[in-house]
């Protein structure tokens, strides 16, 4: 009975927990206009535009770094808490007194940003463990998330244009504050860790990682990962021009050819709604699709795209046409990159390198606005616009160059600390079809090159021996097993002392365990057969008893 509970109970709390973060996903996108629109209407400046995106984007990225060793010490799900309701009363006091001084603004956003960095990391964290208390795998349940965030940004974005239009931006900002305050209560009461996590964020004290090591070792691992940090870079490129024009060209662009909100809304959910229907159709494919090739489909369609259009037309119709397609390519590149990062980074680790990734991510997006309005400064919105789709398709073709370290993505490590992780992968099959071609019709003077060496491959895993040969990436005999004594003889053969002393090693504690055993079932069945034997004994005795 106890079973058929737990799930039900698991999958309430990640229901709970997503409904949470589309709570307040959709109050944070509504402020995501309203902040930028309030600053429009009250000074004109893009250039103040841009210093509030990075007023808040600046301490978001450096406590990700600095404060996500805190979610350790602390626990993800009381951090999440705190992050909230925090969130909530800043909000609210941007709503109150942010009209009245620039510099006010500017601190509460700062504010804000130092807050989130952190909460965030924890929102992030505590997803896999509630997803596993749920039984449901973390690809799609990823999956499911970045669907959840593109409908709330879709929702946040098409009423938030709508709200700012109704009751104006310090209504928008009291809206996001109030879905801060439901989302903690929500967590509050019915979002709760297994047993084994609670434990986990509870450590004996003497346990606790100082907090320069946890950071040291949040470090060392992001460094030695090269896929991670390509991706990273890559990332960090391509999300200072999605904010620039977030904050800074798209809502020049609305206020330049229709003056209106509401256009605004109609941009952005129209990202937002492709989004959301290319994530459902991913959800049931997200373990069918090669990783490598559907993320640069992703980056090349979602991409450079939005900018250029915006820069070539006028047209609302197809602005937004071509908006709606690239936001069913880029669907995909979220929830590819989430699960390859819960796949690659240990648990323990998680938080902090979690808060490195997502800071050196998001940390173009302090320069976003900056970059916008100096290049709507130096070459106009349209040049603008032209410049920055032109760079951004520059940036993702790093997964193109970068092949040999990019297909690791499909190669899921089943442990992420294994440094095979780290090895470049062969080529591509086509180019090696076509080196197979030519060593096959054209002579080794003119191609310089010899037959692959033949590769045999002796495994000892599961107290088990197999052996496989291949010839460069021609399997020629799939793995078989082996008995140890005839692995012994061939590697006497071959006159490697150390690999035979090893082998040997392990050959005689196969036999010496293989003994034991033995030796243990004899006994067993000696002891079973005189049971036996004593009933049989009983039965005639009693048999004899009775007769005359």
């Amino acid at each position: 009975m106890l079973r058929s509970l737990a799930p039900r109970s698991g999958r309430a709390g990640l229901v709970s927990l997503l409904a949470a973060g589309a709570i307040n996903a959709i109050g944070s996108k509504m402020s995501l206009l309203a902040v930028p629109w309030l600053v429009l209407v009250t000074t004109g400046s893009p250039v103040k535009m841009g210093l509030v995106g990075l007023a808040q984007t600046l301490p978001y990225v450096i406590s990700g770094i600095v404060g996500t060793p805190l979610v350790d010490r602390f626990g993800m799900r009381l951090v999440s808490i705190l992050n909230d309701v925090l969130s909530a009363l800043i909000v609210a006091s941007i709503a109150l007194f942010a009209q009245y001084d620039f510099s006010i603004l500017m601190t509460l956003a700062a504010l804000m940003g130092t807050v989130q960095g952190v909460g965030d990391r924890a929102k992030r964290v505590l997803l896999q463990p509630v997803a596993e208390a749920a039984g449901v795998g973390m690809p799609r349940v990823v999956a499911i998330f970045a669907s959840l965030n593109r409908v709330n940004t879709l929702v946040g974005l098409a009423i938030g244009g709508l709200v700012i239009a109704w009751i104006g931006p310090i209504g928008a900002l009291w809206v996001d504050a109030s879905s801060y305050a439901l989302c903690a209560a929500l967590v509050i009461l019915l979002v709760h860790l297994p047993k084994t996590e609670t434990h986990a964020e509870a450590p004996e004290p003497k346990a606790k990682e100082p907090y320069f090591t946890a950071l040291r070792n949040g470090f060392g691992f992001l460094r030695n990962d090269r896929l991670l940090l390509s991706i990273v870079g890559m990332m960090f490129v391509t999300n200072m021009f999605n904010q620039a024009s977030g904050i800074v060209l798209i809502p020049l662009w609305v206020m330049q050819e229709f003056n209106s909100p509401v256009a605004l809304g109609w941009v952005g959910g129209s990202l937002a709604l492709g989004a959301i229907l290319g994530n459902l159709a991913f959800i049931g494919l997200v373990n069918r699709l090669p990783r490598y090739f559907t993320f640069i489909v992703g980056y090349f369609i979602g991409g450079a795209p939005r900018f250029l259009v915006l820069g070539l037309t006028n047209d609302l119709r197809i602005v937004l046409g071509v908006t709606f397609v690239a936001g069913i390519a880029s669907s995909v590149i979220n929830p590819v990159y989430g699960a390859l990062l819960y796949e690659r980074i240990p648990k323990q680790l998680q938080a902090r390198v979690f808060g490195l990734t997502g800071a050196f991510i998001f940390g173009g997006i302090p320069l976003g606005g900056l970059v916008g309005a100096w290049f709507v400064t130096g070459f106009g919105l349209k040049g603008a616009l032209i410049m920055a789709g032109l760079l951004y398709f520059a940036a993702t073709l790093s997964p193109i160059f970068g092949y040999r370290i990019w297909k690791q993505m499909d190669f899921a490590p089943t442990d992420p600390a294994m440094a095979a992780r780290r090895t470049p992968p062969p080529l591509p099959d086509w180019v090696e079809s076509f080196i197979a071609l030519g060593h096959r019709y054209l002579p080794p003077s003119v191609t310089g090159a010899v037959q692959p060496p033949i590769t045999v491959t002796l495994t000892y895993a599961h107290r088990e021996w197999t052996v496989a040969a291949t010839q460069g990436r021609r399997v020629l005999s799939e793995p078989r097993p082996i008995m140890g004594s005839e692995v012994l003889q061939k590697i006497k053969v071959l006159d490697l002392p150390e690999v035979y002393e090893t082998v040997e090693q392990i050959h005689t504690a196969d036999v010496a365990r293989l003994s034991l055993r033995a030796q243990h079932l004899r006994a067993s069945i000696s002891a079973r057969e005189a049971v036996i034997a004593d009933l049989a004994d009983a039965r005639h005795f009693q048999v004899s008893r009775y007769l005359p």
